[in-house]
């Protein structure tokens, strides 16, 4: 019997006495957050909270790494939206420090009583992806018209991430408001400018800005996973709402396969495959017919042990909760893999083929072409992994380089679920968000990349990922981020600045601080 038929005999037995056992240990927790009672979070002024995302979502503020001094687009509408943010907030910008960094970038201090602890630093940013407009447009309403239609605000940066710099300072503004002044431990609030083209000029600035002066973060709380309204019914064949922090960010690389040949006239092709673009189809096809192999590792193994409690199977269950079992975890990486793309990422290192050149006239066959791979690692693959894949692929004259472009990095090391800082997040959500069906707060790997990788390196206990964005995966809420119709609802921007005041309550006060407690205008 072959190692895989064996490996696969042994996951479904141990599934079969997981069917017994996990009968006998109990039924599904619904109520996961049960230890924290609600908060009740009143706002002063809903209406002019989203007068003022509005008129934030008018800025055109893009991002473009063409502009190699500072990564904006146009600088005006960068300026113009700094100063919206002062006359919106005033009482910001008189009581805490705010700096502007690299002429577009806020880096804003509110001193804590306490120096001896370490400051916590909440990382948005400011700019936008392109959205196309005028008489091409898609959209339903202007990309930047911030305008509000059946109880939904349409704006490029509604979803990522001009909704999180608004809420955030809304949440200090209703901190300020309610008499909480000074908090015990500094909080930071990074926006940075270039975002979308890697951060380098906006968050890696203020990163080394903070390294310069000595400052190490208890931790870092960016954007990240979001609040799935639907769940993951596919997986827990139940409703109950999962709100996604991510613990890790998959890696990057890239790899050019540069692939030679004989070349000639187009007129008497070679009938035996020999040509440069039949050596890189060929190469291209064995690549997507033989992906890299799969693996559960951290966070996922994290996540899956979370959402255990709220799978309503039992055989299911007891796999969830114990997914680091070799057998077990063999068979759920793999039934992952096959289940969907965004499933598939998060349990091997994904292989993507973004460009191919070949050619220089309609009548010369090319002598040399080149395809290039885009790797996300994941946590424990090295920078070496891409090439070593590769190697396995490669017939005839292929040189494989290291491409340009973005810079190649590691998986983000894997932030503890475990911790107080974890626990400081998870219970802001259980004690503002409160839906019917429930709520689970899990741990996750981030396929794609956020600002919060600037700040590793000055911080002591974890980057979390998370931002109180209400997403319905069935509804295709996706795809509108960086898409057409970019929107979100009323309601759930209110619900995120309550979220965010409950986070910098637990992570900038008294941690002892008891549950239950209602917060308003005092």
């Amino acid at each position: 019997m072959s190692s895989v038929r064996l490996v696969v005999l042994l996951a479904l037995l141990t599934v079969l006495f997981a069917f017994f056992v996990q009968t006998l240990l109990g039924n599904v927790s619904k109520d996961l957050g049960a230890q924290y009672d609600a908060v009740n979070i009143a706002l002063s002024d809903d209406k002019g909270a989203i007068d003022r995302l509005v008129n934030f979502l008018k800025f055109r503020t893009v991002s473009n790494s063409d502009m190699l001094q500072s990564h904006a687009q146009n600088p005006e509408q960068f300026r113009l939206a700094h100063k919206h943010l002062h006359q919106s907030y005033p009482s910001v910008w008189k009581q805490l420090n705010v700096e502007v960094i690299a002429e577009h970038s806020l880096l804003i201090q509110w001193q804590g009583r306490d120096m001896s602890l370490k400051p916590v630093l909440f990382v948005s940013h400011i700019d936008v992806v392109p959205a196309t407009e005028g008489v091409s447009s898609e959209w339903s309403k202007p990309p930047f018209g911030g305008e509000i239609f059946d109880n939904f605000i349409y704006g490029r940066g509604a979803m990522d991430l001009k909704f999180m710099v608004i809420a955030l300072l809304e949440a200090v503004t209703e901190l300020l408001k309610s008499g909480w002044t000074r908090p015990e431990r500094t909080l930071y609030l990074a926006f940075g400018h270039d975002e979308e083209v890697g951060g380098d000029r906006g968050a890696g600035a203020m990163a080394s800005l903070l390294a310069s002066r000595g400052v190490t973060l208890d931790f870092v709380v960016d954007e990240g996973g979001p609040i799935l309204v639907d769940g993951l019914p596919l997986l827990l064949r139940t409703p109950i709402q999962i709100a996604l922090v991510g613990t890790a960010e998959k890696g990057f690389n890239s790899v050019i396969a540069n692939v030679s040949g004989k070349g000639g006239h187009a007129m008497a092709p070679p009938t035996d495959h020999s040509t440069v673009p039949a050596s890189m189809s060929a190469l291209v096809l064995s690549v997507d017919q033989h992906p890299p192999a799969t693996h559960l590792v951290p966070p996922v193994t994290h996540f899956m042990k979370a959402l255990a409690p709220a799978c309503p199977n039992p055989v299911l269950r007891f796999v969830l909760s114990h997914c680091e079992n070799r057998f077990l975890g063999y068979l759920l990486a793999k039934l992952l893999a096959r289940s969907s793309a965004n499933t598939a990422a998060v349990v091997r290192t994904t292989v993507g083929v973004t460009r191919m050149n070949a050619g220089t006239a309609d009548n010369v066959l090319p002598d040399t072409g080149a395809v290039l791979f885009n790797f996300r690692l994941l946590p424990g693959h090295s920078l070496n992994y891409p090439l070593q894949y590769l190697q396995k692929h490669l017939s005839g004259k292929v040189k494989l380089q290291q491409a340009g472009g973005q810079k190649a990095r590691k998986a983000t090391p894997v932030s503890s679920p475990f911790n107080e800082q974890f626990d400081i997040v998870a219970r802001a959500i259980y004690e503002t968000v409160h839906p019917e069906q429930g709520i689970v707060v899990a741990p996750h790997l981030m396929t794609g990349a956020s600002d919060s990788r600037h700040y590793l390196d000055i911080t002591a206990n974890g980057v979390y990922r998370f931002f109180p964005l209400f997403m319905n995966l069935t509804a295709g809420d996706v795809s509108r981020v960086h898409g057409i119709d970019e929107r979100i609802k009323v309601d759930d921007f209110l619900q995120a600045i309550k979220v965010y005041i409950r986070m910098i309550q637990l992570a900038c006060g008294d941690r002892n601080v008891s549950s239950g407690t209602d917060i308003g205008q005092t």
